[in-house]
């Protein structure tokens, strides 16, 4: 074995030339590295002193022995440390559980993967549906009829029905080896205990109260093990658990599915962020990250020229720098101004119409109604209050202002009443999302009325209440067919999924603007502070050559049954498609009103009249009345 003065540029532990390039950072004026074999045997030491030092990175070069399958640490002041650009770290395979005779280690490298030509799929945001999920509570509980349950293969075998959900983008919970019950003494003697968006609070460590979302420290290099089936089986023996993950994203891309990591990076530095990220778009070919760093870190993220086409998603981008291609913005406005206006309030109806046009050229708009950090969708029409109470913190946690409703009782209900008005609700609550100018994102288990029993806050709650529940239900069936289809209905039409803004105009004089607002009359708004009705228009041959087709979104979230004018057809007919009531909405016989039963939405299509299609390039007349 040879020793020479290694590259500080490279850090962690890299195969360079013909050996292998360890670097890390530190104050102290000299460190050991530790060399332990496959069996977690320690057969090196290696004193490094300030001859293999530059500024505050020591670094040496190791040739002449083979270590693919070698771990390795530094000890420093008489500690073992684990390198934070870890790859890989030993006996982290046992979710929020640990024993005595744990031993944390980094693997030197990790296996060569043949990705079989895949690379990140790089979908513009107007064409992605987003679909978040915690990878343990994705498949953990026992109604999802997986074989392994809560790890990346677990993702796996739920393919073919994100597929046919529709799904475009998913996007995980940290997945990274975060620090879930503090057992790496080295980060913090306390850790982050709540997504930094909500309330913020630690938690000692001495607690060990279970950090099961992961926003939090840990070896952001590392795939979580604890995530992976293969983890499981290393018993003290070199086991490279990372192709797991490799596996999922190669096999989600040929179902046309891309990869979002999110990651929670706490006091970390712009330099260490920018090689994380790039470490992850390169080794693990995701296809975009959610961060949470601060403003200078993510400015550089934006002008990374090897991140030109990866998704950054952040919880608020000013636009300076990027494009809509690359940059994205989660829009937390967007679900408070939904939500009110689904339950009601007043003065709701002008903010939630330019709510749902919103879409900026510089950053895609992420909308949503329901995330994790919050109420489900089935529990936003199912309580009016958080029940917490199960976290330990005397229900003080979480999100006070929820801006949700119960339809009339707290909780589960026999109630038909109550039952069938919360349907309504969640399809009124799907089709605003799916309907948006932005990016629709939805939480994993919306779909088809998954509920945390009222927990608005469920981060350290690791049990079926946190997990997906697949149970399937009529009320589950009706949920779940009723998104499929109105993701099907955006996709295939393109106006409901532009890359730029609607401009309420008639940019290509066919007769009718891109979009436009109607009331009791046509082609006439009614926004005073008790309107809580109102009709939008889409022109779909702004979205496709030669599609004639107007789609016409009648919205009446009050508590009466509402008229709406329809803009006249002079040939062809108005025919409802979808509507939130069972009861259905009804079209007068001379096509001139649509009537909306209390708090639903109906989607209905019409035809251009003959002559705007024989003359599109030119208005023909003025249809409206």
């Amino acid at each position: 074995m040879l020793m020479n003065r290694g590259n500080p540029m490279m850090m962690g532990c890299t195969k360079y030339r013909d050996g292998y390039n360890f670097s890390l950072e530190s104050d102290r004026d000299s460190i050991a590295l530790l060399l332990f074999d496959a069996h977690m045997n320690q057969r090196e030491r290696i004193e490094l002193d300030s001859s293999m030092k530059f500024g505050n990175i020591f670094s040496v070069l190791i040739t002449g022995i083979k270590l693919d399958k070698y771990f390795y640490c530094y000890e420093i002041d008489g500690r073992e440390y684990i390198d934070p650009y870890a790859k890989a770290i030993t006996d982290c395979g046992r979710f929020a559980d640990e024993d005595e005779n744990e031993r944390h280690l980094a693997a030197v490298s990790v296996t060569e993967y043949d990705w079989e030509g895949d690379k990140p799929i790089n979908l513009d945001y107007s064409d992605c549906i987003f679909y978040k999920i915690n990878v343990r509570g994705f498949t953990k509980s026992r109604t999802s009829k997986v074989k392994k349950k809560g790890t990346f293969a677990g993702v796996v075998n739920k393919i073919d029905y994100l597929k046919e959900l529709g799904v475009t983008s998913l996007e995980l919970q940290p997945a990274y080896e975060f620090d879930e019950i503090g057992r790496f003494s080295q980060l913090s003697d306390t850790y982050v205990a709540q997504i930094p968006s909500g309330v913020h609070y630690t938690v000692n460590l001495s607690s060990r109260k279970v950090n099961y979302w992961g926003y939090t420290g840990g070896f952001y290099y590392a795939p979580k093990a604890s995530f992976s089936a293969k983890a499981s089986k290393h018993n003290g023996v070199y086991c490279d658990y990372t192709t797991e993950f490799k596996d999922m994203v190669k096999a989600l891309h040929r179902a046309g599915i891309e990869v979002i990591m999110e990651m929670f990076f706490n006091d970390k530095s712009t330099g260490f962020i920018l090689q994380c990220v790039e470490y992850w778009v390169t080794e693990y070919h995701i296809d975009g990250v959610h961060v949470y760093c601060d403003e200078s870190s993510l400015r550089a993220l934006s002008m990374d020229p090897l991140l030109a086409d990866t998704k950054i998603l952040t919880v608020y981008w000013n636009g300076k720098t990027g494009t809509r291609k690359h940059m994205g913005n989660y829009n937390n406005d967007f679900q408070n101004i939904a939500r009110r206006f689904l339950k009601g309030d007043e003065n709701m109806l002008a903010e939630y119409t330019a709510a749902s046009r919103r879409n900026e050229s510089n950053s895609a708009s992420i909308n949503y109604i329901s995330n994790n950090n919050g109420f489900t969708l089935m529990d936003m029409v199912s309580y009016d209050r958080k029940h917490n109470e199960l976290n330990g913190e005397s229900n003080r946690d979480g999100e006070d202002f929820n801006h949700s409703w119960n339809c009339g009782e707290e909780g589960p209900t026999r109630k038909r009443r109550i039952k069938e008005l919360r349907m309504r609700q969640i399809k009124n609550a799907l089709i605003m999302v799916l309907l948006s100018g932005g990016t629709p994102l939805i939480l994993s288990g919306d779909e088809f009325g998954n509920s945390q029993n009222g927990n608005n806050n469920p981060y350290c709650v690791d049990s079926e209440l946190s997990w997906v529940n697949w149970k399937e239900t009529n009320e589950s069936r009706e949920i779940l067919d009723w998104t499929k289809k109105l993701i099907q209905l955006r996709k295939n039409n393109r106006i409901l999924h532009m890359p730029q803004a609607l401009l309420l105009s008639d940019r290509v004089s066919c007769g009718y603007p891109d979009i436009s607002y109607h009331g009791t009359n046509a082609w006439y708004t009614q926004m005073q502070t008790y309107d809580r009705h109102i009709g939008v228009m889409y022109s779909c041959v702004y979205g496709k050559e030669e599609d004639y087709r107007l789609i016409y979104v009648a919205y009446n979230m009050h508590w009466e049954t509402h008229e709406l004018a329809l803009p006249k057809l002079e040939s062809g007919a108005w025919k409802v498609e979808m509507c939130s009531n069972t009861a259905g909405a009804a079209i007068d016989e001379n096509m001139r009103t649509v009537s909306v039963p209390p708090r639903s939405i109906a989607i209905l299509t019409g035809e251009y009249d003959a002559e705007v299609k024989k003359n599109p390039v030119n208005k023909i007349k003025n249809t409206r009345h």
